[in-house]
């Protein structure tokens, strides 16, 4: 069991500004938060566009494609069809839509533009497309 001098003891080195000098990874921090607008534009190029996005080929390959059928009978109960959460757009009859892996429907040109950045379903955040 530990006591309050053993506490002292293993947590020493922050006290004492000991656990600066043991930071191997010092040099490589960045403190964006403080930075300028110049010095994140020159970080910007010096890192380059960091892309978790899928090629239009896998996109092409992967994604389920399907066309929006109007609901034939609209009952008090039915439940209604929620726009697209990418553009916010109701879906238009016979307008082509794009199914992700996990269910959710979207515009096939909105999911398409949103897996060229992000493999990641908009909706829940699972893997989008599995390949």
């Amino acid at each position: 069991m530990l006591t309050g001098q053993d506490v002292l003891i293993l947590d020493q080195s922050a006290f004492y500004g000991l656990a600066d000098l043991h930071d191997r990874h010092r040099d490589m921090r960045l403190d964006v938060d403080n930075m300028s607008y110049e010095e994140l534009l020159a970080l910007e190029e010096r890192i380059g566009n960091v892309n978790t996005g899928l090629s239009e080929e896998t996109i092409l390959k992967h994604l389920k494609h399907r066309r929006h059928l109007p609901l034939m009978v609209k009952s008090p109960g039915d439940a209604t069809v929620e726009p697209c959460c990418i553009c916010q757009e109701n879906y238009v009859d016979d307008e082509e839509i794009g199914t992700l892996d996990c269910g959710h429907d979207f515009h096939a040109a909105c999911i398409k533009q949103w897996l060229s950045h992000k493999n990641l379903c908009p909706i829940c955040k699972m893997t989008a497309l599995v390949t």
